[in-house]
């Protein structure tokens, strides 16, 4: 997700920054900001101390894809919707999503891909334990349950699939969704060469997923921040947070022309506190970004960050 408090200014400029579709009218600034101080009330109070992530199939056009800590526990999960069959191996994105993550309070927050309040204002959930929400994924209805065990319940289409959060167990309809049953995003994240050119390298494989405003999975779409996010869970096994109001705290900030493989490069508005877009560079004066249609490479000088912050 983007950055919390993004002001409409920004987000009129945004078509120009590759950063989402031009608004034709200039929001009220009033709603745009209630809504994006609530998204970044959550960002920055998500447990991110996940350390790897997968996609499993679930059925013929279901999937979840889940982030866990090193013991196990679920930080993240998102229950993806095919229109056409899945296999074994990625052939083809999800056209819809519904996404949960848990909070440090205990609780959690669901939303879908749909900006329903106009763009990039998405409907948050936030669910204690023993209570859900009915929420669309397309036209379908999916009822989304915080139970009282701590798992998080999808029901839809009289099927119940559970995530239980202290462990990743997945079961559909009491059966368990096996492990054999993971699917690799294309190629497999890099084991071998050095940290940078193994950030760099995984950073291509996601050239052309398109974007997503609030995307999660690369199998159903990424936005600017979920894309950085997981490639550093990919190669560091560390989450660095799904929005660039985290992500432009997380070291030291320099200028661009000192930005070196690996590090995050930013944009904001001046006067601004917060940013709205984040991408990577990867050298030779180049970066890749998940913005406009897909993830693409572009020159630096060609998008003019403001800054950039030094990642160790």
């Amino acid at each position: 997700m983007k950055a919390n408090k993004l002001i409409r200014y920004a987000l009129i400029g945004l078509i120009a920054t590759g950063g989402g579709i031009l608004l034709e009218q200039e929001p009220a600034q009033a709603s745009y900001n209630t809504m994006f101080a609530r998204e970044g009330y959550f960002s920055t109070h998500e447990k991110v101390d996940a350390t790897s992530s997968f996609e499993r199939k679930v059925s013929t056009y279901k999937s979840v894809y889940i982030t866990q800590t090193k013991h196990g526990a679920v930080r993240n999960a998102s229950l993806m919707f095919y229109s056409k069959p899945q296999t074994s191996k990625f052939n083809g994105y999800a056209k819809h999503w519904i996404n949960v993550r848990q909070l440090k309070n205990g609780k959690v927050y669901a939303y879908n891909d749909k900006t329903v309040y106009g763009n990039y204002l998405v409907s948050y959930h936030q669910l204690s334990k023993g209570h859900g929400s009915n929420i669309k994924a397309g036209s379908r209805k999916v009822n989304v349950h915080f139970s009282k065990a701590g798992n998080v319940l999808f029901k839809y289409q009289k099927n119940l699939l559970t995530v239980h959060l202290k462990n990743g167990r997945i079961t559909l309809n009491g059966k368990a969704a096996q492990a054999r049953n993971n699917r690799v995003f294309k190629r497999a994240v890099p084991k071998h060469g050095t940290r940078v050119n193994r950030l760099v390298a995984d950073a291509k494989r996601y050239l052309s997923v398109p974007y997503r405003y609030a995307g999660r999975d690369a199998f159903g779409g990424l936005d600017c921040a979920s894309f950085v996010d997981q490639v550093y869970l990919d190669v560091e096994h560390r989450d660095i947070g799904g929005m660039t109001g985290v992500q432009q705290k997380l070291g030291k900030h320099v200028a661009v022309s000192k930005a070196k493989k690996g590090d995050l490069l930013f944009w904001q508005i001046a006067g601004q506190k917060y940013t709205y877009h984040v991408a990577m560079a990867i050298g030779h004066g180049k970066l890749i970004e998940e913005a406009g249609k897909s993830v693409h490479v572009s020159k630096i000088s060609h998008r003019h960050p403001q800054f950039a912050i030094h990642m160790k």
